[in-house]
């Protein structure tokens, strides 16, 4: 969470010249997209908070199409972030539809005095900063202020709502079999390989040995319907589990900040915990499943009737009794850090991968801090 700073409102600091650009023809600048409310989203793609915000902006933009541009400022925590290439294989990854720029050297991230990611900036159609956000939740900050200068710059005859002309990352880029695929899982036993096919919205399963697909889990369209493998949906699934028995399949449905609950042998979905949207406590709060809120969980490991969480967006490891539906934290306070201690007190900070040793042990890789925990 982030906090709100109403400024005096200057005058917008212009782009410097020499950077990269994508989704976009041409570098743009501040001054010709006056008439319009631009919003400025300074994020890296490793920030799990950054990611946070990307159903927010995409909301935004469709709300206002013809008034509102976004232009993603991307200032790389890590040094392979910064390459474009990677930035641009995380424009299709994530499906986003506005400009962005390669700021790898902090220029305009210096030049606005930002301090944190994700960090949101509004510029009025006149060319000045009307509002300063660092933090999540940009929907419901923001979408006061810009409905607010709409109507105030539409009313002064100042708003432009010309189409911005511009050309995107995934024009031209073939269609796939699989798209970002985000997990694999194997099962020896039943000679079959479960696929994440992330972008799609999807779990294919494929014989171990030579590939042919057996069956898919999912529609393909995204959203939370449970049911028939057909008829079922997700959104961006990433981690999975199988029960020793082979026959119910755990997805981290991470779009969804959900658990589903694949049963192999009847084939069908239903939502084992998580209510469709973020959690809106910080940490979440365990509870009783199903209607217990999740901050994208990203990867899962099964022991017996215990399945573990990596709950990516509290940086916490949570843990479900899938008899008695009992969930709640195992390890990690919530804070982003890397201090180890006694679980309820350590600090993690984005756990995205889970495995266990069989011996008491749960090794899992912690993103944001470089490490393996």
């Amino acid at each position: 969470m982030g906090e709100t700073l109403l400024r005096k409102p200057r005058p917008a600091v212009e782009f410097p010249p020499g950077l990269d650009w994508l989704n976009t023809d041409r570098p743009l600048t501040l001054a010709e997209l006056r008439g319009k409310v631009v919003l400025l989203d300074f994020w890296t793609y490793g920030c799990i908070n950054c990611m946070h915000v990307v159903p927010d902006l995409k909301r935004l933009e469709e709300e206002y199409p013809s008034e509102l541009v976004v232009i993603g400022v991307h200032s790389a925590k890590f040094a392979h972030e910064s390459d474009t290439e990677n930035i641009r294989q995380t424009i299709l990854r994530y499906g986003l539809k506005h400009p962005v720029v390669n700021d790898q050297d902090f220029l305009v991230w210096r030049r606005w005095g930002v301090r944190a990611w994700p960090t949101a900036i509004l510029i009025d159609p006149q060319g000045n900063v009307a509002d300063y956000h660092s933090g999540e939740d940009v929907y419901v900050l923001l979408k006061p202020v810009i409905e607010s200068l709409v109507k105030r710059f539409d009313a002064k005859g100042m708003l432009d709502r010309s189409p911005l002309e511009r050309g995107l990352e995934v024009e031209g880029v073939p269609e796939s079999g699989l798209s970002f695929p985000g997990n694999v899982l194997a099962d020896e036993a039943g000679d079959r390989l479960f696929v994440a096919d992330t972008n799609h919205n999807r779990i294919v399963i494929a014989d171990i040995v030579d590939g042919t697909v057996l069956n898919v889990i999912g529609s393909g369209g995204r959203g939370l319907g449970a049911g028939d493998f057909r008829i079922s949906a997700f959104d961006h699934p990433h981690g999975m589990a199988l029960e020793a028995n082979g026959r119910i399949l755990y997805v981290a449905d991470t779009g969804n900040h959900a658990v589903r609950r694949a049963d192999l042998v009847s084939g069908r979905v239903t939502t084992l915990v998580g209510t469709g949207v973020r959690a809106s406590d910080y940490p979440p709060r365990g509870g009783l499943a199903p209607d217990v809120g999740l901050n994208s969980p990203w990867d899962l490991a099964v022991d017996g009737g215990q399945l573990y969480i990596a709950m990516a967006g509290s940086h916490q490891i949570w843990v479900m009794d899938t008899d008695s539906r009992q969930i709640g934290p195992f390890a990690g306070s919530g804070l982003e850090g890397t201090d180890d201690g006694p679980l309820a007190i350590a600090d993690l900070a984005q756990p995205s991968g889970l495995t266990l040793d069989g011996k008491g042990r749960l090794y899992f890789a912690d993103s944001e801090g470089s490490s393996i925990r």
